[in-house]
């Protein structure tokens, strides 16, 4: 057609498919087959053979057609060509002749642009890829591996505990040492980590979507600074469409110093298995809606972080203040401060439009007292009411067009042992007649108090003076404050974790 580019040269390439021992642990439905990651190094090296300056750490339109079965018979082949504008398309196919009737018969597996350049890379602020937003699931790597991503123990390489959201999955990849001498490694890296991210993604799909979902396709993939076999890494996996039944998802994997290796978007995943594979019932989300991204009332929205998905280089996402701030603290104290600071840096980005441009370290979530929380706009034109609180689970952040407090405590019987300083006679008389339990009631009360000083902008023994609480309930309760009003206040339970909110006029 007029106006597209035209092909200067192609070339079939033999492609030897070397049926290393760790292949036969990459299987489906009981046969091993090749995975995508591996076809998009052998070619990768296919087209340097064929143009040895070519750069192959850009690649795009990828599509994974067929499987490309280990036992299958036929010859394997690189189909090349190279265009007049400097793009290069490379297509994995097998070529199989009938003994019977000796026609050949050739079958497409995969496809790959390499562009003449890499234009823009896929980015993601550091703050949104060093941890998760929302309620997580966690997921040992035993489970995942005996009964999610069921593949052999060479691609075994999340490590520890994935962690999944409606915002995504964190985890920690350790990809193996195999074939040191595979000179393929040269071109893209170890393929394993990216397949880990895969194995993320469909941990994502069988949680939140109900699929068991291969990759089939990808946008872009970039490599800036190649994966070692040994060497530990860390993937930020991102839901970008998933109402339907193609998934589509962004990855990033970074070193333990949030350098990125490289950035894949677009990642297209499916059921190829026609039902026949389905996710157990535990893994299912049990279809409490996550209402930590939404606006849960006119005036303010939340933010929850978990403080286990911090990644290690969290502390890149801060402001100088911010910085000036954590280096006084202890190691737990440290991470509760830097998961509230990222809660209140997404509040910021959400407030702004889902502001996704502004980098992380330009967001001061800090007042110029270093102490108190602050919520801007990430363009500094306006600014909202803020508070933020902490456990040894959960650190939430919140903020408001009105004065807003906001407290996260774990549920213990321990709030029953000081009573005496932060409750009246008459709110030890409510707590004890309450229909959720005394502790229930009286750690609503303390939460409440809480909150209250956040709000107040004062001291927690100001707050239990000037806060009394004339009614306890499962998800609200009233607070009268000054002896004025009777303000409703906001629970909401997740676990054994209450979290509680307060708006004042």
């Amino acid at each position: 057609m007029e106006g597209l580019p035209q092909i200067r040269d192609n070339t079939l390439v033999s492609v030897n498919i070397a049926v290393r021992p760790y292949l036969t642990d990459h299987c489906f439905l009981g046969h091993a087959v090749l995975p995508a990651v591996e076809a998009m190094q052998m070619l990768a090296a296919s087209v340097k053979t064929v143009k040895p300056d070519a750069d192959v750490t850009c690649l795009s339109e990828a599509r994974f057609d067929k499987f490309l079965y280990m036992e299958q018979e036929g010859e394997c082949f690189a189909d090349i060509s190279i265009y007049e504008n400097g793009d290069i398309t490379a297509r994995l196919i097998t070529k199989t002749t009938s003994k019977k009737n000796r026609i050949t018969r050739t079958r497409d597996h995969a496809f790959i642009l390499f562009p003449a350049s890499i234009g823009h890379i896929p980015q993601i602020p550091i703050d949104i890829a060093c941890a998760l937003e929302g309620v997580s699931f966690d997921i040992p790597e035993e489970k995942i591996y005996s009964e999610l991503v069921r593949f052999g123990p060479a691609y075994h390489n999340i490590k520890g505990i994935l962690h999944v959201s409606q915002d995504g999955a964190v985890a920690e990849i350790r990809p193996p040492v195999y074939d040191d001498n595979d000179d393929r490694m040269d071109l893209l890296g170890s393929p394993f980590p990216l397949d880990a991210a895969f194995h993320a993604a469909c941990v994502w799909g069988q949680r939140f979507r109900r699929l068991v979902a291969f990759p089939v396709g990808l946008k872009k993939r970039v490599v800036i600074k190649k994966t070692n076999p040994g060497e530990t890494c860390f993937c930020r996996v991102v839901p970008v469409n998933t109402e339907s039944d193609l998934l589509v998802f962004d990855t990033w994997i970074y070193d333990s110093e949030g350098v990125l290796f490289e950035a894949v978007s677009g990642i297209q995943m499916r059921d190829v298995s026609a039902g026949a594979m389905k996710p157990p019932q535990w893994i299912i989300d049990d279809g409490i809606t996550d209402k930590h991204d939404q606006r849960i009332s006119d005036q303010y929205c939340l933010s929850i972080i978990e403080r286990n998905t911090l990644m290690p280089f969290a502390e890149k996402a801060l402001s100088t203040d911010e910085l000036t701030r954590l280096e006084k603290m202890g190691r737990e104290r440290k991470k509760s401060y830097l998961a509230a600071r990222l809660a209140c840096k997404r509040l910021s980005r959400r407030l702004s439009g889902n502001d996704m441009d502004t980098p992380a370290d330009s967001i001061s979530t800090i007042s110029q007292d270093l102490v108190r929380p602050y919520c801007p706009m990430t363009d500094n034109s306006r600014m909202f009411s803020c508070a933020a609180s902490h456990d040894s689970r959960f650190a939430v952040a919140i903020a408001s067009g009105k004065r807003v407090g906001i407290d996260v405590e774990k549920i213990s019987e321990r709030v029953l042992k000081s009573r005496d300083l932060y409750m009246t006679e008459d709110e030890k008389a409510v707590a004890e007649a309450s229909f959720l339990g005394e502790i229930q009631a009286a750690l609503r009360i303390w939460s409440i108090k809480e909150a209250a000083a956040k709000a107040l902008n004062s001291t927690l023994a100001d707050s239990w003076n000037r806060v009394r609480v004339k009614d306890i309930g499962r998800d609200e309760s009233r607070v009268e404050i000054d002896h004025k009003g009777g303000y409703p206040v906001a629970h909401h339970t997740i676990d054994d974790h209450l979290i509680t909110v307060l708006e004042m006029p």
